[in-house]
Order: C-alpha cells, then structure tokens, then sequence
C-alpha cells in the first residue's frame, strides 16, 4: 500500500491523472557488502553493492483477457569499477513494453535471456562471491590471458631463450592478437531484444528471444550479422524443477580479424526434501571450434530464519589445462521478511593457464586474476533489503 501512495505522489508531482498510476508499483532491492578479496597477487577490503535496483513496474487492463504492461528497472551499482554508487543506470536492468494474455508475454526492450533465466533457481549464491556464474556462462578471462602471455615472455627473456628483440616482437604479436580478440560470454541482459514467455502449461513453460544485434542494429553493411537467439523450456512438479537451454551468439568470437559464433546449452534442476534443497547442472560452451564443459553442485538447508549453502562448479579446459574450480560456503539470517544479513566465502583454484576469477556476474567488483594460474579467493558479509 505504501509503495502505491508513493507512486500517486509522484504522479500528483508530474501532474499524471491518479488513474494513469493506478496498476503501478515502486519496488527495489538493496545489497551491500563489505569484502576482503584476493586476486592471487594483491588483496583489500572493499564495500560493494550487488545488484541493488530500484523500479517501476504496472499493467493496464486492455479488455479480452489482455493487459498491456512496462517495467523500468534502475541499476543502483557503479559503472565505475573503483566506486559503489557512482554512476548507477536508469535502464541498466530488465526495461520493457509489452502485452500478456491468455498466449503468455511477449516484451521489447532490454532483458535477461531465456538461457540466463533458466537456471537462476539453481544459483544459491546470486550476486555473491560465490556466484555460479564467474565459472559457468564463459570461457575466461582476455585480460587475465594477455597479461600471463607477457608474463611468460618475460620469464622465458629472464631465462636467457629469448633475445631482448625476440622478446619485443612477441609481445608486439601478442598485442596485435588481443586487440582485435573478444571473448562472448552467456549471462546476458541483451537490448534490442524481443521475449515470450508461454503460460503454464501443467508444470511445463518456454522462452525464446531474439536480438537484432548485440551491438548496432542500424543500417549498415554488418547490420544483424552479431545477432542472437535465446530458447529455454523448464518443468516443475512439486518438489522438482527442471530445465533445458540454449543459446547462440552470431558473430561474438574474434580473433585477427576472423569471427566465429558462439554457442552454449545447458541442463540443470532442483530438488527440495523437506529444508534442503539440492541443484545440479551441467553446460558446454562452443567458440572458434573449441568447447569445454562444466559441472555444477550446491545445496542449500534452511532452519526458522536462518540457512547455510554450499557449492562446487569445476569447468573443464578448452585448449589445455586452462580449467578451473570454484568452491563456495555461507549462510544467512532473515532478520524479518524484507531484511537480511549474509557471509560467504569463495574460492577459484585455476589451473596452469586458467583465468577465471570472482566477476562476470551481479556482484560488484568482481575480482580477476592478473595473469595464469593465479587462485582468486574472498570473503564478504552483507546485509540485503527488499522493498
């Protein structure tokens, strides 16, 4: 009720008729935590939100069983790396138009795809260090890969098996091929983006998307050609839930001028035994001809307010030994239906030539390793409310 006042007061103030208002709701969510992280050579302590929004959501009766409806949802988390609140974004999350009915949903705007929405019941440490999504959805780290190929060139000139103008020119190739690489990855909130979203069909629902471009849909010769499609079919049947998923990204793989897409697809599910819940999944990524596979376990046991998790994600290589795993322990307490506090623990152990780290997902400041076989680790406590 007080979130509907709210909304007339801001109608009453923009001089909107109470009845334009009056399917309307203001909600939000606020995480914030303070961390100590370690990206395997450096380490701090720093606070930072985790996917706080603020947004307005509402539908309009259009008669016959169908309702027009809109959401605009404000990202209350920096674009600044080194800032908590800098820079927040009005449209940044899910911001649509749209119509449901008796067909299901169809929205247009930005969204979160059908692959990413599948399994977000499967992520117990949501936008957290020990979120599944800093190992699953992707294949690592450019970044973390060109500096642990300039750190191996280094060795190799310190070693004496390199010349001082062998060395130059290595890293002059190693440079060329970076700055013209991009590496996809498969937890997307893509603009330019239809959705539908069927009804319930007895436990069973799909969802397909399509992007006109993850980049520039406008007229051009590579208009549409880094275009995206997004399915996902889901079942639920008391204490089970069940989903398959896939996903294809045109155009989103590049190396020395060539381009390759990307694809991945995943299986996962729930179950629940009285207060533990259990969560597996398994996904391939496919980019330039290569794939690798990852598995995924966590489990979750609530008792009154209180719960403890735990999970474990290993991702397979995709050249050689450039895999990883990533454990993660915490536990929370529900201090009333709208707040809450939280610790986790994370930890991702890289192989030789990994470079997967704590980032890529909805917690801020994610933390990358600087270069190969670098262990990235952290430990946060939060208190999140939800309004």
């Amino acid at each position: 009720m007080q979130k509907k006042v709210l909304v007339f007061a801001v109608a009453a103030a923009m001089g909107l008729p109470a009845a334009a208002m009056a399917d309307t709701t203001l909600y939000g969510r606020m995480n914030l935590s303070m961390d100590y992280v370690d990206n395997g050579e450096e380490s701090s302590h720093q606070l930072a939100s985790n996917s706080s929004r603020l947004g307005v959501r509402g539908s309009e009766d259009l008669g016959g069983g169908l309702r027009g409806v809109f959401q605009i949802e404000a990202a209350l988390q920096s674009g600044n790396p080194d800032q908590t609140f800098d820079g927040s974004n009005l449209t940044a999350r899910n911001t649509y138009v749209g119509l449901a009915g008796g067909f299901g949903e169809v929205r247009i705007g930005k969204h979160d795809t059908p692959y990413k929405l599948s399994t977000l019941r499967l992520n117990f440490f949501a936008d957290t260090l020990g979120d599944v999504n800093h190992v699953t959805s992707r294949v690592g780290n450019l970044s973390a890969m060109r500096a642990g190929d300039n750190a191996l060139i280094d060795e190799a000139l310190e070693a004496g098996l390199l010349t001082p103008a062998e060395a130059i020119a290595l890293r002059n190739e190693v440079a060329d091929f970076y700055n013209d690489a991009s590496l996809p990855g498969f937890y997307n909130r893509l603009d330019n983006t239809v959705l539908y979203m069927s009804p319930d069909f007895g436990g069973m629902q799909f969802m397909a998307s399509y992007t006109t471009d993850t980049g520039s849909d406008r007229p051009s010769a590579a208009a549409n050609d880094a275009n995206a499609f997004s399915l996902a079919a889901s079942f639920t049947q008391g204490p089970m839930y069940v989903t398959v998923a896939y996903e294809q990204l045109n155009d989103a793989v590049s190396f020395m001028g060539e381009v390759d897409d990307a694809k991945a697809w995943k299986i996962g599910g729930t179950y629940q035994i009285q207060d533990l819940t259990l969560a597996a999944m398994y996904e391939n990524i496919e980019v330039a001809d290569e794939d690798r596979d990852v598995f995924h376990l966590g489990a979750r046991y609530s008792f009154g307010q209180a719960y403890v998790m735990a999970s474990y994600t290993n991702a397979g290589e995709i050249i050689e030994d450039d895999g990883a795993q990533m454990f993660a322990l915490g536990g929370g307490y529900n201090l009333s239906r709208r707040t809450g506090i939280y610790a986790v623990y994370a930890q991702v152990n890289n192989d030789d030539f990994g470079t997967y780290g704590l980032n890529g997902s909805g917690k801020g400041k994610g933390v990358a390793p600087l270069g190969y076989d670098q262990d990235v680790k952290g430990f946060q406590v939060g208190v999140t409310h939800n309004f």
